[in-house]
């Protein structure tokens, strides 16, 4: 018997890999040559601009009863442009900081994913299903972005936590975001184009149809808002839990103490790995 490098277990002589990540037997958990990158810190940005972007979404809907009570207040008023032009404001600085957010979130978690991708090329026993230009390009090309993004985190999240099959979590996620694509462009149309065919404001009926308009936005809304805080959640956990586990994989393979004779040392700008003396 003789210990994996990569996750401690105990290995029979005989076998060819580690029956709990897969490591050939006898491999360092990284190879030498091969540069690994933090993903904790990008990681962390990551999760905290999506939980952002969930938050700020779930104001735009919450903004819409509030635009109705304006619209009603509106109807009795003899300033009720005052009440209209408030309303306006408040849907503008929600959908200003929702848009803001998610542009973070989308370049941060493609950041994220290329470099966890690249990662796996450090990883004997780990068996990349894409280059790791697709981490990038799958997100941007069309209609393959429905597609890649799925299965680069799906063999990201596999190797990284030594799974035989995609985690469920990597599903949740992809299936969330989907639907939310999906119910936000629908929904969005929809409410425009009922917006638009709103009279300018002028009469106390004109006010009380934005009132009724903002009524009905905020269930039209609610779908595509729940689709988004399913898909944001998911991602969240399955970030940390990526992380995490490449973290300390990259940790295990790192010397902590003196370099010396014997010793080989990667190139590049990452810590040094050593292997076996010769």
């Amino acid at each position: 018997m003789m210990r994996c490098r990569t996750c401690d277990a105990d290995v029979e002589v005989r076998v060819l890999e580690c029956t709990t990540c897969r490591t050939p037997v006898g491999s360092p958990a990284l190879r030498p040559d091969v540069r690994t990158r933090a993903v904790g810190g990008v990681g962390r940005a990551a999760s905290v601009a999506v939980a952002a972007t969930v938050l700020f979404l779930l104001v735009t809907v919450a903004v819409q009863p509030v635009n109705a009570l304006l619209a009603e207040r509106a109807v009795n008023s003899t300033d009720g442009e005052a009440f209209m032009l408030t309303a306006g404001l408040l849907e503008f600085g929600a959908a200003l900081l929702y848009q803001v957010a998610f542009l973070v979130a989308i370049v941060l978690v493609i950041v994220w994913t290329w470099r966890a991708r690249t990662n796996l090329d450090a990883f004997p026993g780990a068996g990349p299903t894409n280059s790791d230009g697709w981490a990038i390009a799958g997100w941007l090309v069309p209609f393959v972005n429905f597609v890649l993004p799925h299965r680069v985190v799906a063999n990201i999240a596999r190797e990284s936590l030594w799974r035989l099959s995609t985690p469920w979590l990597v599903h949740l996620w992809w299936g969330a975001w989907l639907a939310f694509l999906l119910t936000d462009r629908l929904t969005a149309r929809s409410v425009v184009a009922e917006y638009d065919a709103l009279p300018y404001p002028q009469t106390p009926a004109d006010f009380q149809a934005y009132a009724d308009h903002y009524a009905a936005a905020t269930t039209t809304y609610l779908l595509p808002a729940v689709a988004c805080l399913v898909a944001g959640v998911s991602l969240i956990v399955l970030i940390h839990r990526v992380s995490a586990a490449q973290t300390a994989r990259i940790a295990r393979g790192t010397p902590t103490g003196q370099i010396l004779p014997g010793m080989t040392v990667a190139t590049g700008p990452t810590a040094p790995t050593k292997s076996d003396p010769q």
